[in-house]
Formats: C-alpha cells, sequence, structure tokens
C-alpha cells in the first residue's frame, strides 16, 4: 500500500484557487493589528524546553508558513496561519501585557497598583513559566502574582497554573484562584475525565496531533499556533464568581463581571475593567468563528447563548470600551471597531440559531440544512467569522442537536442497523467489495471525493483488511483535507488518510488521566470516573459495599455496586465490606494501579478494616479502554460477550 504523501488533484487546486476570488485577501487590517504593541519576541527562537531538556513547544517550526498558500493547504487557512504566526510579548493597552503563539491560547498579564493579575494560564506550566519569564524579563517592576482568573473550564486555559505561582504561595493563600460558577471543578475535569478517553481520541483527529507538520499535515490549529507538550496541573478555585454585577477589587483595579454560562464552556465569564476602559469576552469572541459542536466530543453548546451574551456585553460596556482582548487570537482596539467585532460575532451565532430552526421547520434534516445554509455576506466576509474554529456546517447540525436532539424524524434513521451490518449488506447489494471499490474510483477520477469516500467507507466496514478499500477512502479523505477551511476538518480528514494507511498508532493518545489530574479531583467527580468504567454486564449480579474516611476531604463516602450500577453517597453505608481510611492521592493511586493496593496498606498509605477482596472485586469489574482504538472501521462492544441483544 501506498504510504507517501499525496499530491493535490486538479480539482482541489482549482477549488483553492476559486477561494482567492471569494473572499477580501486584499484587507491586510489583521497583519497590522497582529504586530500592535508588540515588545519583544520569544527566546532561543521559541523553543521552549522542560526541566529535563526536552522541548515541549518550537515556534520557529512554523517558519515555513509564508508566501502565497501551497495548493495543498486552502488559501483562508493559509492567511490565518500566517497572521497567527507572530508571537512574543506584546503590549495590548496601558497595564496589559498578552504573551501569543508560545502555547495553544494567550497568557493575559494585568498590572495592578502593587500585583499582578494573570488571565488564563495556558495549557502546560512550562509554556507558561516561560511567558512569564518573558514579561518579567521587560518590565521595570516585578510584582507578585495576586489573583488569578479562569475563564472558562477548558484545559489550555488552567493546565499551565503551576507555570504562574509555587505551590508554597498557593498554599500560603496569597493568590487568588478567581472562575466562574460553583461547578467548574465538575466542569473543568469531569468533562477530561470522565469522557476523557473517547475525547482524548477524537482530539487527535481534530487537532492534527498525529500529523507531520508540513504542507501537506499539520498547519496550524486556526486560533492558536500549534501543539504543547508539558506538565498540565489543576487548581481548584478560591473565589467563584455566580452572577452578573459582581465585582472585585484585585491590586487597585476593578473587574466587573457578567457570566455567560451554556455558550462556549458551561461556565464561562466576561469582564470588564472601566480603569483600563478593557473588555474581554472570553472565547465566546474570537478572530473565528467557534464551536457549537466540538468534533473532539463535548455538551452542545446553545448558539442563542453567544448570542444573548454578546449582546448583553454590547448594552453593558459597549459605549465605554476601547480594546477587547481574549485568551485566543489578537486584540480588537478603539470602541467603534469594539463595537463592530462583538456585534457581528453575536448576528452571526444569531443567524446560525435562527435560520437552522427556520430551515427544520420547514422538515429539513440536520444534513440537508448544513448543506443549504450560508451566512449573508456581510458576516460571512468579515475573517473573523470564518470557520477556523467552528464550521457554519457542522455548527448548524450542532444547533439542531441542541434543540430537537439527534433523531431527524426519519425512522429511517431512529433503529437503523449498525455500521459494521450496513457495511456489508451495501456491499454484497452492489457486487462484491471489489465492485464497491471500483465505483469509489470512478467516482474519486470524477472529482466526487465525498461520494468516493462514503462508497470506500462501506466497503471498509464490511472488509476492514481490504487494501484497495482502505487506499481510495484515504485517497478521498486526502483532498477533502487539502480544500478544507476549517483547521479541525483537515487535521480529521488528513489523520483518517493516515490511519487508513499506517494503521492506528500506538502510544500516543493521552487518554488515561494523570494520577496528579485524578488526585485533584473532587471525590464525587472520582467516583463518576470510576461509575462509568463499570462493566454493568459484569457487574449484574454483584453487590460491593466500600465506605471511605479520606484524610484530605470533609465527609466521609461510600459507594455500591448492586444492579449493575455504581451508586456513591457522601455518608457511611452501615453495612460496608471493607473500610479504607486514605488520602485522596492514595485513592487515586490505588484505583490507577489496583495491583500496587495490597503494598500501599502493607505500607501504611492505605488502612483497610474489613475484606478487601471487595476492592479487588469491584476493580475486576472496570474496564481499562483502549486509548488508541479505530475510528474509522467496525467496533465490538466490550459487554458483547456477555449481555444479551435487546430489542426495541
Amino acid at each position: 500500500m501506498s504510504t507517501g504523501p499525496k499530491p493535490a488533484t486538479p480539482a482541489t487546486r482549482a477549488a483553492n484557487a476559486a477561494v482567492l476570488d471569494q473572499l477580501p485577501f486584499d484587507d491586510q487590517e489583521a497583519f497590522e493589528s497582529v504586530q500592535r504593541g508588540f515588545v519583544a519576541p520569544l527566546p532561543d527562537g521559541g523553543v521552549i524546553r522542560d526541566a529535563r531538556g526536552r522541548v515541549v513547544f518550537d515556534a520557529g517550526s512554523y517558519d515555513w508558513i509564508q508566501g502565497e498558500a501551497p495548493d495543498t493547504v486552502n488559501p483562508s487557512l493559509w492567511r490565518q496561519s500566517q497572521v497567527i504566526r507572530y508571537a512574543g510579548l506584546f503590549q495590548v493597552t496601558d497595564r496589559i501585557y498578552q504573551v501569543r503563539n508560545h502555547d495553544i491560547a494567550n497568557v493575559t498579564v494585568i498590572e495592578g497598583d502593587d500585583g499582578l493579575i494573570v488571565v488564563d494560564v495556558g495549557t502546560v506550566a512550562e509554556c507558561t513559566r516561560a511567558a512569564m519569564e518573558l514579561y518579567y524579563a521587560h518590565r521595570p517592576r516585578r510584582l507578585p502574582v495576586v489573583a488569578v482568573l479562569y475563564t472558562h473550564p477548558h484545559l489550555d486555559h488552567y493546565g499551565g497554573i503551576h507555570g504562574v505561582v509555587s505551590e508554597e504561595e498557593l498554599a500560603s493563600g496569597q493568590v487568588q484562584i478567581i472562575a466562574p460558577g460553583k461547578d467548574f471543578d465538575r466542569y473543568a475535569l469531569g468533562e477530561n475525565v470522565i469522557c476523557g478517553n473517547v475525547m482524548s481520541r477524537r482530539a487527535g483527529h481534530a487537532f492534527g496531533n498525529l500529523l507531520p507538520s508540513g504542507p501537506r499535515g499539520f498547519v496550524t490549529d486556526g486560533i492558536g499556533i500549534g501543539h504543547v507538550r508539558g506538565t498540565i496541573g489543576y487548581v481548584p478555585p478560591t473565589d467563584h464568581i455566580t452572577r452578573t454585577g459582581e465585582e472585585r477589587i484585585l491590586a487597585g483595579l476593578t473587574f466587573k463581571f457578567q457570566m455567560a454560562p451554556d455558550t462556549e464552556a458551561p461556565e464561562e465569564f466576561h469582564f470588564y475593567i472601566p480603569e483600563l476602559k478593557a473588555l474581554t469576552c472570553a472565547e465566546n469572541a474570537n478572530h473565528s468563528l467557534h464551536n457549537i459542536q466540538t468534533l473532539r466530543g463535548a455538551r452542545t453548546r446553545d448558539a442563542a447563548n453567544f448570542a444573548r451574551y454578546l449582546d448583553e456585553a454590547v448594552e453593558l460596556w459597549g459605549e465605554e470600551a476601547e480594546v477587547h482582548f481574549g485568551p485566543h487570537t489578537w486584540p480588537v482596539w478603539g470602541n467603534e471597531n469594539v463595537r463592530s467585532f462583538r456585534a457581528s460575532q453575536r448576528d452571526t451565532y444569531k443567524y446560525l440559531h435562527d435560520q437552522t430552526l427556520r430551515l427544520a421547520n420547514h422538515g429539513l434534516t440536520p444534513v440537508e440544512i448544513a448543506e443549504t445554509i450560508r451566512l449573508p455576506e456581510s458576516l460571512g466576509r468579515s475573517w473573523w467569522n470564518r470557520g477556523y474554529h467552528g464550521t457554519v456546517n457542522h455548527n448548524a447540525k450542532g444547533v439542531f442537536a441542541k434543540e430537537l436532539g439527534w433523531y431527524n424524524g426519519n425512522p429511517m434513521n431512529l433503529y437503523p442497523p449498525p455500521e459494521v451490518e450496513l457495511g456489508r449488506r451495501y456491499v454484497q447489494a452492489m457486487g462484491g467489495a471489489d465492485r464497491v471499490v471500483e465505483l469509489a474510483r470512478e467516482a474519486f477520477e470524477a472529482d466526487d471525493y465525498r461520494w468516493a469516500a462514503e462508497l470506500a467507507g462501506r466497503a471498509v466496514h464490511a472488509d476492514p483488511e481490504h487494501q484497495g478499500a482502505r487506499e481510495i477512502q484515504a485517497d478521498a479523505y486526502k483532498q477533502l483535507g487539502y480544500q478544507a477551511e476549517g483547521p479541525q476538518w483537515r487535521y480529521v480528514f488528513l489523520t483518517a488518510a493516515q490511519e487508513l494507511r499506517q494503521g492506528v498508532p500506538r502510544g500516543s493518545s493521552a487518554g488515561t488521566p494523570s494520577g496528579r489530574t485524578v488526585a485533584a479531583m473532587p471525590l464525587d467527580i472520582l467516583l463518576d470516573f470510576v461509575a462509568v468504567r463499570l462493566n454493568g454486564a459484569k457487574a449484574e449480579h454483584a453487590d460491593v459495599v466500600i465506605d471511605f474516611h479520606l484524610t484530605d476531604a470533609p465527609a466521609p463516602h461510600s459507594l455500591r455496586v448492586h444492579r449493575g450500577v455504581l451508586n456513591h453517597w457522601p455518608r457511611l453505608s452501615g453495612d460496608a465490606r471493607l473500610t479504607l481510611t486514605l488520602d485522596r492521592a492514595a485513592l487515586a493511586g490505588a484505583l490507577l494501579r489496583p495491583d500496587r493496593f495490597e503494598e500501599a496498606v502493607a505500607a501504611g498509605l492505605i488502612k483497610a478494616e474489613g475484606d478487601t477482596g471487595a476492592f479487588h472485586e469491584l476493580v475486576g469489574l472496570l474496564d481499562t479502554f483502549d486509548r488508541n482504538f479505530d475510528l474509522l472501521g467496525p467496533h465490538l462492544s466490550p459487554a458483547a460477550e456477555t449481555a444479551e441483544i435487546v430489542t426495541a
């Protein structure tokens, strides 16, 4: 099977060339704005290393993104990638600085009278520490950090916390951690752990983590420059903002908060600093259309809420704000520009929401809507509304799912056969796999790449080892990726093509949460994670009750496995087979490495009273997830051997 890089076909070259006539490429404002306030470049040529000298980020590895777009990259994505390549320390306005493109997300430093307020802290400690060192190297006053603001509970906004403040500073209480909502912990840790395995695998495709950098592979993330690897941490908030209108005085500056829940994240806030006339709408306003439904997999968002809270921000501070800054991309300056930017993004989300539901009320299905809906020219030609993170196509499907659910009203989609069975039936009906592949090749040669991928995909599901089917589907995906404006679409297609040819990579996806992350989780979320791992079919006849006395948690806890379900409560059971006294780190260690449980008991890290066999019975009922499962072929349920097939 051919594994070399494939060039763009004439049809792909023509499709990408046509983009140059569809969008205002003569508009150079973004190239000027992205360099405004430049103070200093990233040191060491943009190479950031960890304590052992390993490279965790290299900005210089993107130096090839210059000149005209290659024919294997959509020119709109190429332009955006050229803009966001500018990296280093920038002054946003008086007292506000940003380090950009040292990580996926920006680190913003606000200078108060006697301390610093850091807004969002990037993904990994090494990159964030480098950002803070760059800031301090070019500012005359080395003020201490007195507060960290997480604008929302996504990894690239809290994971680098240990690059800003030390364990000692956190323990002393001298640094406030301010975040939106009472359930920040649940959303920050739960989203990345409860569904972490499947989300991580899909993220590897959507963000191009498995692709080589280059014009036929990874370009940029569209709202950030690229990949980072390093130490991810988490520190729970010490102060929760829960309502619009709340204020905090931080180092002499006033922060006025606006809650914006169920938008880009389940909990999110905007804030305005009147002394500086500076506003952020967090990740609800970027130089890109955002996701209503993420391709990595997360709860579907509410497009109407995007519009609602952006409009409310206009009403609250539209007459005052002179600069808008965010955790991704670059700022917008000038009151008129700030108002135009937010109003344009507001109307884009409102249009997506309202027109999707208008078409749904005409009876169109999600796919039909996605093929129909187009932004008005006044919105669609604005660079900040282009699909560098979300796209109009998959966001319309997300709006439908949010408002109407997954079922589109056609009974064909209510109870369809599984994909593998459909593949077998289609292939049989069309005369066998070789005939299907022949038709797929004809479709490819006719430049009908979507149909070629569909046909070949049926053959792959029917016969995963059919090399011809895998090759032609990979060829079709390659061209679809080259044509995609949205980077996540590009990487989904290109990574699928790579895996069809080379197979599923091993040891490349961080699907299992680290012990440090698990130990930081509130106990109820940790036990929710255990419940998701419980194999219900195997546990149908089990009855296991365990009590926990956690030395670093406020209350005892208990769990029971019964009838194939794990329930847990913030109280003792009264009839436990086993009682464990331990801290959360020891509990996390026991659950992640149950083979060391007895060793921890013997060492005194865990005190066990009762039948330790109950713990071994529990962990024996838990599934271990394959972090590199195949996304492209048929799947057999892990419960298939023990569960009866239930029909409707």
